[in-house]
């Protein structure tokens, strides 16, 4: 996901990111801090000036995983549903430096194969169908992990069979050329590069 972010970033100063971790992913956490020092640098550096400002703003959010690993399928559910609980806290909190802006929900949720991705984009879609989010809000990308190359993962067959994703993305044209409706998006995670200026 982190890639994805830094292949396609176009700074604006009126983006938002809103990155939502699960609890005890110290990985991801460092990676996101990566990510953001690197944005700031490649916009600082090419800006006259240094206008800090145009990078956007961003925040963060930990929510508790929906399933740990080996923990037993059958209790997936009443975990998943806490997660989902911090989910809609996570989807519905106006950020602080953008208050009074506009910004109450996000236009796009990214998200790249954890389960816990699946229960933020099932929350979402949810409230979109009782019609408490904006038809046009929190439009959902899923990409399948660079690992996937023959099969889709158990959260990519969640993704794909219920169509809760407005696009579904593989890294590999084996993956396209199987399921139907799916987009080759490129090896995102052996990208060298990104675009940001």
């Amino acid at each position: 996901m982190f890639e994805t972010i830094k292949n396609s970033f176009l700074p604006s100063p009126a983006q938002h990111r809103r990155y939502v971790i699960t609890s005890g992913d110290g990985d991801s956490l460092r990676r996101l801090l990566r990510l953001e020092s690197l944005l700031d640098r490649a916009v600082l550096g090419s800006v006259a000036g240094g206008d800090k400002a145009r990078v956007g703003t961003r925040d963060m959010f930990t929510i508790p995983r929906a399933r740990r690993v080996h923990q037993p399928f059958w209790t997936a559910p009443f975990t998943s549903l806490v997660t989902g609980v911090g989910a809609v806290k996570a989807l519905s909190t106006v950020p602080r430096s953008r208050k009074g802006e506009g910004y109450k929900w996000p236009n796009v949720i990214v998200t790249n194969g954890p389960g816990t991705g699946f229960v933020v984009a099932l929350v979402a879609y949810i409230l979109k169908l009782l019609a408490v989010v904006p038809q046009d809000g929190c439009k959902v990308v899923y990409v399948e992990s660079w690992a996937r190359i023959n099969s889709l993962s158990l959260t990519g067959k969640m993704f794909y069979w219920s169509g809760i994703a407005e696009v579904f993305g593989v890294q590999h044209r084996q993956l396209c050329d199987k399921y139907e409706g799916v987009v080759y998006v490129g090896e995102v995670g052996a990208a060298k590069g990104a675009r940001m200026g």
